[in-house]
């Protein structure tokens, strides 16, 4: 079992809230977070466009952050809705799924044009 207990609320853009929690397994790989937990249960609810995201756990000391799965499957529901990281003192810290996950890959890439094979002689790009 996980040592922090995680709560998540959304709030979809008609202002309703999707409470989930954590549902954990003793294979670690096959729990499920409760970020995962909320955006499934509003998404099986017909939500898919969400306006913010509030994270809480029963850390004292740091903030709790979103693991990298569960950044991605925010990511899919677009890049610019709010993240709210918090503390049990009622402090939080205020970000974007885009800040969380910078460079990210979402559902709007699977749109942009492909090449069928790549030549030999290409570089790979540097930043």
């Amino acid at each position: 079992m996980a040592d922090t207990k995680k709560q998540q609320e959304y709030t979809g853009k008609l202002g309703r809230h999707k409470p989930g929690c954590n549902v954990e397994n003793a294979c670690y790989n096959l729990g499920i977070c409760a970020e995962r937990t909320a955006i499934s249960k509003a998404v099986s609810e017909g939500f898919r466009d969400f306006k913010a995201i509030a994270i809480a756990s029963d850390l004292r000391e740091q903030f709790i952050s979103p693991c990298g799965g569960c950044r991605q499957f925010m990511r899919e529901f677009g890049a610019s809705w709010d993240v709210y990281l918090s503390k049990p003192d009622g402090s939080y810290m205020e970000m974007t799924v885009e800040e969380l996950l910078p460079e990210s890959f979402g559902p709007e890439d699977l749109k942009m044009k492909r090449v069928h094979s790549i030549p030999k002689d290409v570089e790979p790009a540097t930043k």
